[in-house]
């Protein structure tokens, strides 16, 4: 690799007037610092992150700390949001991957510290609770789609109550009173909070939620998540009384909702109206009709992270991102036909 000292030899000056373009100062003439420039561009030579540290100058490196964030597709979009603030300033992102390992999370603290990262961002798959470790000295650390108890730290996480809220909210308008709510992961942050919402939304229409019809719709540990799906339709749609809107934890479980109401012969949204939760693009605008949702806005959750990370005057705090609704082609109003007989 080239060093200062062949640029300096190619350019035909001091090392000490290599140093000054490298530092942007003014005191050296435009003709020469196009010369040092030439020499840099003609030699492959690039200051390194250790020489702009020691010159006191930032290193425009950023640093995320994930679990399996950037293997995981929806939630990748926490990355994508990161990076587009990267570009907009100018800085470099580095990506290390913990596999949820706490060793593995400490070791890479200590080596974004030894390269002088400008801020690191710690980010998970979905929305949890972290340990974060002590040893970050001064270096500026912002939470993404995660929150630790102390609240140490600046905090970026999805409003997952106003979400749950957002979805019940759909279908109340569209004139529901009989909906059945198919959770996440019995135990999650998410699956919680959004039930808070859920019923916050039943509270404010005046209307009693059927607890029989507040199940959990996905199966931890297992390969097949959402195997239990066909068993829980058959039970909503054994009795008499059956709902006429079904809320899901997310898009994959409101697809596999849809195509087993389907096989009973309902009718999405004539018989029965669904809503998801994500907005997982590849599946909510792929589906017929288009999948209504509300969004988990990954994207800005990540971006919002980066601009926090990266400001002068960053202080603890928690920032709840909105989760929006998306009306497409899944609600509509309760027929009075099969399903809510």
């Amino acid at each position: 690799m080239s060093t200062i000292h062949d640029v300096a030899e190619k350019a035909g000056v001091s090392i000490k007037t290599v140093s000054r373009v490298l530092n942007d100062a003014s005191s050296v003439s435009e003709k020469t610092r196009k010369r040092i420039e030439h020499a840099m561009q003609a030699l492959d030579f690039a200051p390194s992150a250790a020489a702009r540290m020691l010159r006191g100058r930032p290193t425009d490196l950023v640093a995320v700390i994930a679990d399996q964030l950037t293997t995981t597709p929806d939630s990748s979009e926490i990355i994508k949001g990161i990076q587009s603030v990267c570009e907009d300033l100018g800085k470099m992102l580095i990506i290390g991957e913990t596999g949820g390992q706490a060793h593995v999370a400490s070791r890479l603290v200590a080596d974004m510290r030894t390269r002088r990262v400008e801020a690191i961002i710690f980010a998970t798959t979905f929305h949890r609770p972290v340990t974060v470790t002590d040893t970050l000295g001064q270096t500026p650390a912002v939470l993404a789609n995660c929150f630790e108890a102390a609240s140490r730290f600046a905090e970026v996480i999805p409003d997952d109550e106003g979400g749950g809220y957002a979805a019940a909210e759909t279908v109340l308008r569209a004139g529901h009173r009989k909906i059945a709510f198919l959770q996440l992961i019995e135990g999650m942050v998410a699956t919680r909070l959004r039930l808070q919402g859920f019923r916050r939304a039943m509270r404010d229409h005046g209307v009693r939620p059927n607890d029989a019809w507040l199940l959990h719709g996905a199966t931890p540990g297992v390969e097949d998540e959402f195997a239990q799906l066909r068993t829980t339709i058959d039970g909503l749609f054994a009795g008499a009384e059956r709902p006429t809107a079904i809320l899901c934890g997310n898009d994959k479980m409101a697809i596999r909702v849809i195509f087993l109401l389907q096989r009973r012969g309902l009718r999405v949204p004539e018989d029965v109206s669904v809503v998801g939760f994500d907005d997982f693009r590849l599946l909510s605008e792929a589906s017929d009709p288009g999948l209504t949702t509300v969004t988990l806005p990954y994207r800005e959750i990540g971006a919002l992270a980066a601009r926090r990370a990266l400001a002068k005057d960053l202080e603890p705090g928690i920032v709840r991102v909105p989760c929006r609704a998306v009306l497409r082609g899944t609600v509509a109003a309760p027929s009075g036909g099969k399903a809510g007989q």
